[in-house]
């Protein structure tokens, strides 16, 4: 009797962008790191994770591209408010300028290729940055009445989704608890940026506009037994794999 054969379908490869901890003075030396609740999220919803360095090199970026099926920014410091036409008037702890230009040029090379995005946290906020767009510098000296939104105590809030909004149909809820770590947010959505989602003291959350990219405020790898957070990873993969054919 002839065994049936096991036909295996191809998982989609995901880039995640990693973060820079300083070692030395100006960043001329430094670490790069991944909270593995990431790499984890990209397991768990189907997909083959694998970190992305720092490419100084715009062709070398092209050339990784062509063995990724979707990237994923994450997490990380404040984008200095030279990148978006301000000068810095509150407390901002600055992002590594390379990780900066190096992420722009990953996502434009991205879009160029078709290949889907998940941005979370500060990717959320240079997608708005790279499209015009402005940020609050501070939430908490800047906008009367917001709540702690890097809470210790309590990293929880609660969400709204706009009707009719991509969000609202890859979750199919109108309101659910996020986990938030940020003191930034976006103050003037950037061109063709949509905010798609509103924390209850009115802080942007979500925003929908370049193709095939999903941009969130809060940090849905560290809830992994969040139902409607699953379902953002398991949309994200899904795009991935429609890159390719089973």
């Amino acid at each position: 009797m002839k065994r049936k054969k096991v036909v295996r379908r191809r998982k989609p490869v995901i880039g995640i962008t990693c973060e820079v901890k300083k070692l030395k003075p100006y960043f001329s030396e430094f670490d790069l790191l991944c909270d593995y609740r990431y790499v984890r999220a990209i397991l768990r919803a189907g997909g083959i994770p694998v970190l992305i360095p720092i490419i100084p090199f715009p062709h070398d970026i092209g050339q990784l591209l062509h063995h990724i099926d979707g990237i994923v920014i994450t997490g990380g410091a404040d984008i200095p408010p030279a990148f978006y036409g301000e000068k810095a008037t509150r407390k901002v702890d600055p992002m590594y300028r390379g990780r900066i230009y190096f992420e722009k040029s990953l996502f434009q090379a991205a879009q160029r290729r078709k290949i889907p995005v998940f941005a979370i946290c500060y990717g959320m906020q240079l997608l708005n940055v790279l499209h015009g767009g402005t940020l609050c510098q501070d939430i908490q000296t800047e906008i009367k009445g917001a709540k702690n939104h890097r809470s210790k105590k309590n990293p929880l809030h609660r969400i709204k989704v706009m009707p009719g909004s991509l969000l609202r149909r890859i979750t199919r809820h109108e309101s659910f608890l996020v986990h938030s770590e940020h003191h930034q947010a976006i103050k003037t959505p950037g061109r063709w940026m949509n905010i798609i989602a509103f924390s209850e003291d009115g802080i942007p959350e979500a925003i929908q506009g370049p193709p095939r990219t999903l941009a969130v405020q809060w940090h849905p790898e560290r809830q992994p037994k969040d139902p409607v957070q699953s379902r953002l990873f398991r949309h994200f993969i899904k795009l991935a794999r429609s890159r390719f054919k089973t």
